[in-house]
């Protein structure tokens, strides 16, 4: 049986309101949260529901929490998209320090502009972010 990780899961709060005949007279829903968010905002739907019971007193307020299984993108996807925009972002280094290169116009060589030196360390720790990226998802 495969463990769950805090990340599979999300959860839900709803607040209804319901009169005599049960029907619902408001309704207030938040889901997709995560255990922390939840946690760290639960004075916040306690706090709704107690302004909801003062607001009808004699009515019902209804309080529900609870979690489901996450749906969207799985580890794989959201690790494939860390790449490929390490990727993008890379190319787009490279391609501005290329045009640099080709309309650099002082007397003194790009290679010793401070600028160009800063550019140049910002490419090689991409890189290597990116090759710590590819080699975790070898990994997987």
């Amino acid at each position: 049986m495969k463990t769950e990780s805090v990340y599979d899961v999300v959860h839900w709060f709803n607040i209804k309101v319901i009169n005599n005949r049960r029907e619902v007279v408001e309704f207030y829903s938040w889901s997709g949260l995560k255990w922390r968010l939840r946690l760290k905002y639960d004075w916040y739907f306690k706090y709704r529901a107690a302004l909801l019971q003062v607001k009808y007193p004699k009515l019902e307020v209804q309080v529900q929490w609870g979690n489901e299984t996450a749906t969207g993108k799985t580890l794989a996807e959201i690790h494939q998209a860390k790449i490929t925009a390490k990727k993008a972002t890379i190319t787009k280094y490279k391609n501005k320090l290329q045009r640099a290169r080709e309309t650099w116009s002082d007397i003194f060589p790009i290679e010793d502009d401070i600028h160009y030196l800063k550019a140049v360390e910002k490419i090689n720790r991409l890189e290597d972010e990116f090759k710590q990226l590819v080699k975790e998802r070898s990994k997987e």
